[in-house]
């Protein structure tokens, strides 16, 4: 009996280390996986300028190679594909460069996301000659973004309320929020108000939404001393409804 007891335990502890050790080798197949996946990963972008199509002259930086930026009037421009690029950088090129260095200077920069598949780039100019450049990026996907929906970002300085179809959300600086439109095959306007974190009403209007478009609303700080009234700009993009599956003839 007691050979018995013994000869099950060392079979049990054989099975346990076996598990143990698929499970450990699973995990190590799927890390290299992923690592793989990210090196060999691309992404979709656009750029959008916050004054549609700027007088200066902007470039980013692809390796050793700086390419100009295409922008276009209140709509996306310009698709490109990053690979492996940690960080994307817009620059404006010097009148008169010194010999030897860069003929670009660096105006800002920001995080390339590894988990984006697409992604919108939005330049944002100084109100002031003093001031800096600032350069955002979004999710720009179908799956983060779907069609009939809005996407709020809140690029002030100061967390706003959006009431918009029903709902109420509140959008944290430098964060957004996607609402639904809720409209039929017609489409029509629906009412937003934006509010303060003291609840005093700083935008209202009547939005036009269709059930194939994607609305971008960008909400910025304004310029006007004392005011609290920001400035929005819309931007709007319409996407193909997605192609039904056939149904397979009995």
């Amino acid at each position: 009996m007691m050979k018995s007891s013994h000869t099950f335990c060392i079979a049990s502890l054989l099975v346990l280390f076996s598990l143990l050790s698929d499970q450990l080798l699973a995990e190590e197949k799927a890390e290299e996986k992923a690592e793989e996946q990210q090196a060999s990963k691309v992404i979709e972008c656009s750029f959008l300028h916050w004054g549609d199509v700027p007088e200066e002259k902007l470039f980013f930086r692809m390796g050793e190679e700086y390419l100009p930026m295409t922008f276009r009037v209140s709509a996306r421009a310009g698709k490109i594909s990053l690979k492996r690029m940690a960080e994307f950088e817009i620059f404006r090129e010097l009148e008169n460069p010194v010999e030897g260095e860069a003929a670009y200077k660096s105006l800002a920069s920001v995080a390339v996301p590894s988990e984006f598949g697409k992604l919108l780039f939005l330049v944002l100019p100084p109100d002031k000659e003093e001031g800096q450049y600032r350069v955002v990026a979004m999710d720009d996907s179908v799956e983060a973004f779907p069609r009939a929906y809005f996407l709020f970002v809140n690029l002030t300085e100061q967390m706003i309320s959006v009431e918009f179809a029903g709902e109420t959300q509140e959008v944290d600086v430098n964060e957004n929020a996607v609402m639904q439109s809720k409209v039929d095959e017609k489409g029509g306007f629906i009412p937003c108000i934006m509010r303060d974190p003291d609840g005093e009403t700083i935008y209202g209007t009547r939005l036009f939404a269709q059930p194939n478009g994607r609305e971008l609303v960008l909400i910025r700080s304004g310029i006007r001393e004392g005011s609290n009234r920001p400035r929005v700009k819309f931007i709007s993009q319409s996407v193909a409804a997605p192609v039904p599956e056939p149904v397979p003839v009995p």
